[in-house]
């Protein structure tokens, strides 16, 4: 697929994304570690600062939190992002398992970070597991967005790349007929 469907295709899901974040949603069921897996796969480089910008510019509206744990939230999307540029060209299974790879790393990194410095939690293993346990509630929601929205976006991707293609072969079968119809 040319470039232009695909950044333009990654806009619509950062409109989705942002109006996600804005409006009233189960807690953690958002389409934003699904937007940076689907960034990774498809985006060329240079374009892949777009999803940070669309979080930088909810959490600015929503309202922002300790910087460090901030800074887990962004390196960890960065780092689902940079993982899913590596591993391309996709594949289903290769969707399904990196959301499911991307929802666990974002629970261990957001909760250890939570436990480091938000306080509230013994420093000590028990505290740890204490921070894992209190945030499963919000994993299980969290997952579920990771897949849901991976599959809706991947579809979406998949839908365009063969109506374009569907489009582009319609348009050299008439061209070749018009052409063989003048000879």
């Amino acid at each position: 697929m040319q470039k232009k469907y695909i950044i333009s295709l990654v806009i619509v899901f950062i409109a989705i994304t942002i109006i996600s974040r804005l409006t009233p949603h189960p807690w953690n069921f958002t389409p934003v570690g699904a937007l940076f897996l689907f960034s990774g796969f498809t985006l060329p480089k240079k374009w892949m600062w777009l999803p940070l910008a669309a979080l930088v510019a909810t959490d600015l509206i929503i309202g922002t939190y300790q910087w460090q744990v901030m800074m887990t939230v962004y390196g960890s999307y960065a780092l689902m992002m940079s993982a899913a540029h590596a591993i391309r060209p996709y594949k289903a299974a290769t969707v399904l398992a990196s959301s499911i790879a991307g929802a666990v790393l974002f629970f261990l990194a957001t909760n250890t970070a939570h436990w480091m410095w938000f306080g509230g939690y013994e420093y000590s293993f028990m505290g740890l597991m204490a921070a894992y346990a209190a945030g499963i509630p919000f994993f299980r929601n969290s997952l579920l967005g990771y897949i849901a929205y991976s599959g809706v976006f991947f579809a979406a991707y998949e839908a365009l790349a063969f109506m374009l293609k569907v489009r582009y072969h319609a348009k050299d079968s008439i061209a070749y007929e018009h052409y063989i119809g003048h000879k």
